[in-house]
């Protein structure tokens, strides 16, 4: 079993650096299927759709050594090496080579709405467009991530472009894009209202997302500020690393953080993505309890913190196209790890374990699917950009939600455990043979009544009991019946106590003490009188009493005394009458 298990490790170690050797191959070395055929022109009329994607019309080619002018490009000389894209949208994953890419469009009759030229993906480091018409216009555009956001030709997250489609003519446009991150090109035609219209959408829907995850962020911060529990920190962190990571990814931090500093966005994406998934294990081990349950998978989870963190401090220095792979792959194989660890807690019947894995399941689809884009091996950005937003919502909630529960069963732990501690305070201040409180008990209550009496300037009164002839009936009977009528007195004693508020105690041996707060002498002398009656009707035969039956004798005394100025003074006073009530032939009270 233990070989087998061992096997299994080794397995789950080198299985995963084996698919992220595999993939950030076949990423960056397979080559994008092409076509031979000529792409298309676009035909533009007055009836023409207000967006369009660009497929088939859609062109390029590799500029391998980064050396091709763009008057040569343009000029028609390279026209022969450009090739059609077989895929629908233009991604080549992580290559830092440049790319030039070009179309056609005819404007078949005069068009009255502007349109634009729109490339619906935020991360690319330089773009240069040129356009000319058969009119003799002619004009270009430089932009990109590493150019100041108020350069922008259209002030939007994405590139967008105006190219003077209205007049009936041919249009041809060149445009030439370099990044060190994945370069995707998902291209389109807009006119101007749609453009605006779609605009004011994003606007409202992205507002919802990172309100949403922006609450979630206070909600576990003031979370943690209460709890004082690391977990919640971390999560605070992740949750916060996810609203800059897809603020970054869709185009708005750039526009909102980085305008004036473009170099530093390239820089806090790829920093962001470690620094999240660092304190996501963090997290995770602390959530799953991992070091007890699985030391094992704890210690690896350890060690790919350990990786996390020098990928983060290997962010400035290393190449992004050769880091940001290596970052897209190592985020599948984390939550990978993580789900795994969870699958074996959750077939343990571990609550915690459940939400975590249902949280992740949506999570882990939108990563995958976002880093495969990334790669180069799924088509569709705005797919995998949504699919990673609505999974990463879904997994914020479900998480927050399993945190919550998570506090209801410290709730619940914290109030059985109270529940456990007040019951062993009320054995630590019983007698345990009569039942009534103990001598601990009794001097708490007579400091606690003395002050609160002294407060409200209420009565405080005191007895003083004392069973007759205790010592002569456990010499005749034995102690175990000395035990039992000890017992017997001390409820009939607290019987004759009609408010919550008074109290009995067993003093020590046979003797008890009542503390009797918001009650003059006279009516403490009345409870004693009710005492010694109730005692003696009890009828229990005592043959070396000169009653021939159980009796007690009692001492009263009251704060209204003006001889008693202390808690203890008052206990005295109350010992004194009880010792001159004895005097007098017992089976009596003094006061």
């Amino acid at each position: 079993m233990r070989e087998c298990l061992s096997k299994f490790y080794r397995f789950l170690i080198s299985g995963p650096v084996f698919l992220a050797v595999f993939l950030i191959f076949v990423g960056q070395t397979f080559p994008k299927s092409l076509e031979t055929t000529p792409a298309k022109k676009l035909q533009l009329d007055s009836g023409s759709p207000e967006e369009i994607r660009l497929f088939d019309e859609i062109s390029f080619m590799r500029d391998s050594l980064g050396s091709l002018s763009s008057n040569e490009v343009i000029g028609g000389e390279l026209d022969s090496s450009f090739r059609r894209n077989a895929d629908k949208i233009s991604n080549f994953g992580y290559d830092s080579n440049p790319y030039w890419f070009k179309f056609r469009a005819e404007v078949e009759e005069p068009i009255s709405e502007e349109r634009y030229l729109r490339i619906e993906y935020p991360h690319l480091d330089k773009i240069d467009l040129y356009w000319k018409d058969s009119l003799g216009r002619e004009g270009e555009y430089h932009t990109g991530n590493l150019t100041p956001f108020k350069e922008r030709p259209v002030k939007d997250r994405y590139f967008v472009f105006p190219i003077p489609l209205e007049d009936k003519a041919e249009v041809e446009v060149y445009f030439r894009v370099e990044s060190e991150g994945s370069l995707t090109i998902p291209i389109s035609l807009i006119t101007r209202s749609k453009w605006e219209e779609s605009f004011r959408i994003s606007l409202v829907l992205n507002g919802i997302f990172f309100g949403a995850l922006g609450v979630m962020v206070f909600y576990n911060f003031f979370l943690f500020l209460g709890i004082r529990e690391k977990a919640y920190l971390y999560y605070t962190i992740v949750v916060f690393s996810f609203v800059l990571f897809t603020l970054i990814s869709s185009g708005y931090g750039f526009w909102l953080l980085f305008s004036d500093f473009p170099k530093w966005g390239n820089y806090a994406f790829a920093a962001i993505t470690p620094m999240a998934m660092f304190f996501l294990i963090l997290f995770s081990q602390e959530y799953l309890q991992t070091r007890n349950s699985h030391p094992r998978l704890h210690l690896l989870s350890k060690l790919l913190a350990g990786v996390w963190v020098l990928t983060l401090c290997a962010s400035p220095f290393f190449p992004l196209h050769k880091l940001l792979p290596i970052i897209a792959v190592l985020s599948i194989l984390g939550i990978l790890l993580l789900l795994f660890v969870s699958v074996l807690r959750a077939l343990k019947n571990d609550r915690r374990a459940k939400i975590f894995l249902a949280a992740w399941i949506l999570g882990l689809t939108g990563i995958i699917m976002f880093s495969l884009n990334r790669l180069g091996l799924w088509e569709s950005e705005p797919i995998a950009s949504g699919a990673l937003k609505l999974g990463l919502l879904s997994n914020v909630v479900l998480l927050s939600l399993g945190l919550v529960d998570r506090i209801n069963t410290f709730r619940k732990e914290k109030e059985e455990y109270k529940e456990k501690a007040d019951q062993l305070l009320e054995l630590s201040l019983l007698d345990p043979l009569t039942g009534v409180a103990n001598r601990r008990f009794f001097d708490q209550e007579l400091d606690r009544e003395w002050n609160r009496s002294l407060r409200t300037e209420r009565p405080l009164s005191m007895l003083m009991i004392d069973v007759d002839y205790f010592k002569s009936y456990n010499d005749t009977y034995g102690h175990l019946k000395g035990d039992e009528i000890l017992e017997r007195v001390a409820l009939a004693l607290k019987d004759c106590l009609n408010r919550s508020s008074d109290m009995i105690s067993r003093y020590g041996g046979e003797e008890f003490g009542v503390i009797l707060p918001d009650t003059p002498v006279e009516g403490a002398i009345v409870v004693a009188l009710d005492m010694l009656q109730t005692v003696e009707d009890m009828q229990i035969v005592h043959e070396k009493s000169p009653f021939s039956r159980v009796t007690v004798s009692i001492g009263v005394s009251s704060n209204l005394d003006r001889e008693i100025h202390s808690p203890q003074e008052l206990l005295g006073a109350a010992d004194k009458n009880l010792y001159d009530a004895k005097s007098f032939g017992r089976n009596h009270i003094r006061h």
